[in-house]
């Protein structure tokens, strides 16, 4: 039988420690867990993927998000691109959901998504 030419052990990368992975996951199995709704965007008054962009990049380590038609969602946001709201459509109503329609509405949105993991939820 040949012997085996593969190293014995794999070191980890410079800066991580055994275990970390776990803790990464146990962290996002604690998270909140988002989904993101977007409308059709038919006639859209501002950039819905950027309002998202802009929310992720400030409560990425504290929320998961993930896209609207998940089973395992706790939360939802829906992105119309105008008044109308058809993200709200089809919407299961069980869900806690936050309807966004203009950009305007970054701030009020922020706040709502703070007080979810500020409440101990996540």
């Amino acid at each position: 039988m040949p012997a085996c030419t593969k190293p014995a052990s794999r070191s980890l990368p410079e800066g991580r420690r055994f275990g970390e992975g776990r803790r990464a996951l146990h962290k996002l199995k604690k998270s909140k867990k988002v989904g993101i709704k977007y409308c059709g965007g038919c006639n859209p008054s501002y950039e819905r993927v950027e309002i998202v962009r802009r929310v992720k990049s400030q409560l990425n380590d504290r929320l998961l998000f993930l896209p609207y038609d998940r089973p395992d969602i706790d939360v939802m946001i829906l992105l119309s691109g105008c008044q109308r709201t058809c993200a709200a459509q089809d919407l299961n109503r069980m869900i806690p959901h936050y309807s966004v329609a203009g950009e305007n509405e970054f701030e009020a949105l922020m706040g709502w998504l703070k007080s979810l993991t500020a409440k101990g939820d996540s």
